[in-house]
């Protein structure tokens, strides 16, 4: 591999450079301090990965098992979702790790006063240029979209770009009581876990992480029972 070094990850700090790996094996799950539930992955080889081993924690066993440390195809270990059979449902899905994205069993605590369903929820610039102008775009409640923008404080010509940089097929979402621009292209089919969704059929459980799209708004696949 060009530019790649013999995996040991040395040369800087934990997660701070790359941790080449040719297999799953060689990464290992790691975090800011011994301690820290899992936030990235590092080469089992790197100096302060290895200075962790044998040290006892506190809150030992109380991190979600949701991640799992992955080669990824570019060879550098990376954090990966663990596909996880629930046989919960929940109202508004599961719940999403805001570091990771990853999904757990557990059910999401929607936003208060948010939104209900997609409709509630409208797309509009997040800075003073949005995306067709080289900015960003976000999605809000159709109601607090007018002070939304207001609050940006924009000038009337903003400096901009003028480059479209707008995400093709992102579209506003209510996700768990928030609206977020999201590229899902809706609810898959086969999805499961939420409470207007229907069960698994027979020989089928409901899996998630298995499907970054079902993984965005919370919810599993129905898949084939191994």
């Amino acid at each position: 591999m060009a530019g790649a070094d013999d995996g040991s990850g040395s040369g800087g700090g934990l997660g701070n450079t790359p941790q080449y790996c040719n297999l799953d094996r060689d990464c290992a799950l790691a975090a800011a301090t011994c301690c820290d539930c899992p936030a990235f992955a590092v080469n089992v080889n790197d100096p302060a990965h290895r200075a962790c081993t044998g040290v006892t924690c506190p809150n030992q066993g109380s991190c979600p098992d949701n991640v799992h440390a992955a080669c990824s195809t570019d060879g550098i270990c990376a954090l990966a979702c663990t596909e996880l059979i629930c046989t919960n449902s929940c109202p508004s899905g599961f719940a999403i790790d805001e570091t990771t994205g990853c999904l757990s069993c557990a059910c999401a605590v929607p936003a208060v006063d948010g939104c209900t369903v997609d409709t509630d929820c409208v797309e509009t610039r997040a800075d003073c240029c949005g995306c067709h102008a080289g900015g960003e775009d976000t999605a809000v409640l159709a109601s607090a979209r007018a002070g939304f923008d207001a609050g940006l404080g924009c000038p009337p010509f903003p400096a901009c770009p003028a480059v479209d940089v707008c995400v093709a097929g992102a579209a506003p979402h209510c996700i768990q009581g928030g609206c977020q621009l999201v590229a899902t292209g809706g609810l898959q089919s086969n999805a499961c876990g939420r409470d207007d969704l229907p069960a698994c059929p027979t020989g089928q459980v409901c899996t998630v992480n298995q499907d970054p799209r079902a993984s965005q708004l919370g919810v599993g696949l129905c898949v084939p029972q191994l």
